[in-house]
C-alpha cells in the first residue's frame, strides 16, 4: 500500500507546483498589464498636456503678434521725432517669429513668451505717449490754424471794408452837376435876350447848371468840361480840344473854370456854334476832375 500511495502524492505535489507557478505567472502577467495601462495613460496625459500647453502658447503668440501689429499700424500714423526706429520694429518682430514651442518645455516657453509680452508693453507705453504728444501738437496745429483762418477771414472782412469805405470816399469824392437846363438864345440889335426853339433863330446854347455842395472834395478852382453832343449823337468839337477821363482822351466843347468852395454853385455857359444849328436834339454831359458828374438838359429844335 506505501509503494501505491507514493505517486498519487507525487502527482498531486506536481499538480500544486504548477498551479502555483501559473498563479505567480498570471500575477506577473496582470502586474506587467496595470504597469503598461498606467504608463499609457500617463503618457497620453502628457501628450494632452503638451497639446493645451501647445495651443495655449500659439493663442498667446497670436495675441502677440495682433498687438505688434497695431503697434505697427500706429507707428505708422506718427512722423517725424516721434516715430519709433523701424530696426526695434524689425528686432520685435524677429523675436516673435523665433519663439519655439517644444514639447515639455512649456516654462521655458512660456517665460520667453512673457519676456517678449513685457518688452511689446514697454514699446506700447512708448508709443501711446508719443500719440499722446502727437495728439496735442495736431490739436495746437488746428487751433492755430483755427486762429490763422479767424485773422485772414478777419483781415479779409476788414480789407473788404476799408476797399468800401475807399469806395464811398472815392465816390462822394467825385462832384455833381444837376438842374441841367438848355435854352437856345437869340439877341436882338440892342443885346436883349430871347429863347427860341428854332434852329434857324438860334444865336447860342445857353447851358444853366448848378454844382452841388460837397464837403470831401478839396476846395479850390475846378475846370468844368461840357459836352454838347448833337442830332448825331456826337460831342460838336471846338477845334481839336480834349481833356483826361480815365484811361482816354474826350473831345469837350467848351470848358468853365470856377473857384469851388465846398458850397452849391450855378452857372451858366453860353456857347456859339459859329454855323447854324440843325434841327434836332441837344444834350449836354459835364465832367470835373475826369468824371462824368452830370448829363441831361436835352431840348429839341425844330
Amino acid at each position: 500500500m506505501e509503494t501505491n500511495e507514493n505517486p498519487t502524492q507525487s502527482r498531486m505535489v506536481v499538480i500544486i507546483v504548477i498551479i502555483v507557478i501559473l498563479l505567480a505567472a498570471n500575477g506577473v502577467l496582470l502586474w506587467q498589464f496595470f504597469t503598461q495601462k498606467q504608463e499609457i495613460t500617463t503618457v497620453t496625459n502628457q501628450k494632452n498636456t503638451i497639446i493645451i500647453e501647445r495651443d495655449d502658447l500659439q493663442r498667446q503668440k497670436a495675441a502677440l503678434q495682433a498687438q505688434f501689429d497695431s503697434m505697427v499700424v500706429l507707428n505708422g500714423e506718427l512722423n517725424g521725432k516721434l516715430k519709433i526706429s523701424d530696426d526695434s520694429l524689425q528686432v520685435l518682430q524677429a523675436k516673435i517669429n523665433s519663439l519655439q514651442f517644444v514639447a515639455g518645455q512649456y516654462a521655458a516657453s512660456k517665460a520667453q513668451l512673457d519676456k517678449l509680452k513685457a518688452e511689446m508693453a514697454t514699446k506700447m507705453e512708448e508709443l501711446a505717449a508719443l500719440q499722446k504728444d502727437n495728439e496735442a501738437l495736431k490739436a495746437d496745429k488746428n487751433a492755430l490754424t483755427s486762429s490763422l483762418k479767424d485773422a485772414k477771414t478777419k483781415n479779409d472782412q476788414i480789407t473788404q471794408d476799408r476797399d468800401m469805405l475807399a469806395g464811398k470816399v472815392a465816390l462822394g469824392s467825385i462832384m455833381r452837376a444837376d438842374n441841367i437846363k438848355i435854352t437856345g438864345a437869340k439877341f436882338n440889335k440892342s443885346g436883349k435876350e430871347s429863347s427860341t426853339e428854332k434852329a434857324k433863330n438860334v444865336q447860342k446854347l445857353k447851358i444853366a447848371f448848378t454844382v452841388d455842395e460837397n464837403l470831401i472834395v478839396d476846395k479850390g478852382n475846378k475846370t468844368i468840361y461840357i459836352r454838347v453832343i448833337g442830332p448825331d449823337n456826337k460831342c460838336i468839337e471846338a477845334g481839336n480840344q480834349t481833356f483826361q477821363s480815365e484811361a482816354q482822351q474826350l473831345p469837350y466843347t467848351v470848358s468853365q473854370d470856377i473857384n469851388y468852395s465846398n458850397q452849391k454853385v450855378d452857372q451858366i455857359v453860353y456857347w456859339s456854334k459859329g454855323s447854324a444849328y440843325k434841327p434836332g436834339k441837344y444834350s449836354v454831359e459835364f465832367y470835373i476832375d475826369g468824371n462824368l458828374v452830370g448829363k441831361g438838359g436835352a431840348i429839341t429844335f425844330k
